[in-house]
């Protein structure tokens, strides 16, 4: 009994040391990823890719969010602020802002608080709140005058030196809209993909926290059932007791197991999408929308003028349709102009508009589809000839 004692809680010593040890590896692992983050952000900036330079952002606040106050988090915090403010989305801009000024506030750094002040002084100054725009723009000159930091804070419109009784704000308003990048359609489409990224975020955040319930749980049965097994050894007898134990092992592997599958799933999903994303806003695709609107609102004689436009819509019709290529390739039966008119009645042409293009009667244009449908057969399943209009 006291070497099976003795056994039991170097077991349990040995996963407190192996615990602690990961705990700050893990610290470790956390403050270089948000390193690369930060730097794959400036990059896309630089680039211009702000959709993929916000989700960096996004990521950084997702690693620390649940983390202890840091400098390192308010860091994250205002560079997602400024790069809100840089693209006109000022009330993001307060929120994120706001967040660094509490931590800032919190951990006592009067560096960072006079930082906090007064880049949110700007953003309530682009939403037309003065009070509270003035009540940090006077933070701001009380915790720099105070502390000597006055070099701090890059101020580039002159807070410091601004009189509110003299000076208007609307100088600096308009000059901070001249210097925000992007559009209304750019901010859109970031407000966007912010929203799908925190609501994807949000969904893994419940199934991880189910799946560590479940191991937890696991770990409650594991350590009760080698308590249990102790008892039972002397009482009922060992073998029935490693019974429950693996059974309540194998249950929580089970659970595990599935959980894992899901995470697997839904990155495979979340991947899937991101390339189909890609593909339709490659410029080839672009170009066939633009081509098609034009061939819709203006139908003409032969508006395709070349092989490569032929191409770019044959392309656009496999991205919306995938299979429709292959399928096309399979009936040898088709012409080139068979092939064309497949393609035009799958992009969602009328008989008119394809009449049209090729100079000939809706009558005529009907008869040729028939034809087409024939060769191809009545049992065809390829979906490569569309409902008839």
């Amino acid at each position: 009994m006291r070497h099976i004692l003795s056994f039991i809680f170097s077991f349990l010593f040995c996963c407190i040391v192996v615990s602690c040890n990961y705990c700050g590896k893990n610290a470790a692992d956390h403050e270089y990823d948000v390193t690369v983050l930060f730097d794959r952000a400036k990059a896309y900036e630089a680039d211009g890719d702000a959709g993929n330079a916000i989700i960096c952002y996004l990521s950084v606040i997702d690693l620390l969010k649940e983390k202890q106050d840091t400098v390192l988090k308010v860091s994250a915090y205002t560079r997602l602020g400024d790069f809100h403010f840089r693209y006109g989305m000022y009330e993001k801009a307060v929120e994120n802002h706001r967040e660094g000024y509490n931590i800032a506030r919190r951990i006592e750094d009067d560096r960072l608080l006079c930082e906090s002040a007064a880049r949110l002084g700007m953003d309530y100054m682009m939403i037309n709140q003065k009070d509270t725009a003035l009540y940090f723009i006077n933070k701001y000159r009380q915790v720099s005058l105070a502390k000597g930091l006055q070099n701090v804070f890059k101020d580039e419109y002159g807070l410091y030196s601004l009189n509110p009784n003299k000076d208007d704000f609307t100088s600096i308003v308009n000059t901070v809209k001249s210097d925000s990048l992007g559009n209304l359609k750019c901010r859109e489409e970031l407000m966007s993909l912010e929203a799908d990224f925190m609501h994807e975020k949000s969904l893994l955040r419940k199934e991880k926290a189910e799946m560590s319930n479940v191991v937890s749980t696991a770990s409650v049965i594991f350590i009760v059932g080698m308590f249990s097994a102790l008892s039972v050894f002397f009482y009922r007898g060992r073998r029935k007791a490693e019974e429950c134990l693996t059974d309540a092992i194998k249950e929580s592997m089970d659970r595990k197991h599935f959980y894992d599958t899901r995470e697997a799933d839904l990155c495979k999903q979340e991947k899937q999408l991101k390339e189909r994303e890609l593909q339709l806003l490659s410029d080839t695709n672009i170009c066939a929308v633009t081509l098609i609107n034009r061939m819709k609102s203006s139908p003409t004689y032969m508006p395709v003028k070349t092989s490569d436009e032929w191409k770019s819509l044959f392309l656009f019709a496999e991205t919306l349709y995938p299979g429709f290529s292959e399928s096309l390739e399979a009936e040898c039966d088709l012409t080139e102009r068979d092939r064309e008119i497949c393609c035009l009645m799958k992009l969602g042409f009328t008989t008119g508009q394809m009449a049209v293009f090729y100079g000939i009667s809706p009558g005529s244009m009907t008869k040729a589809k028939f034809r087409i449908q024939k060769k191809i057969g009545p049992d065809c399943k390829s979906g490569i000839f569309p409902q008839m209009a």
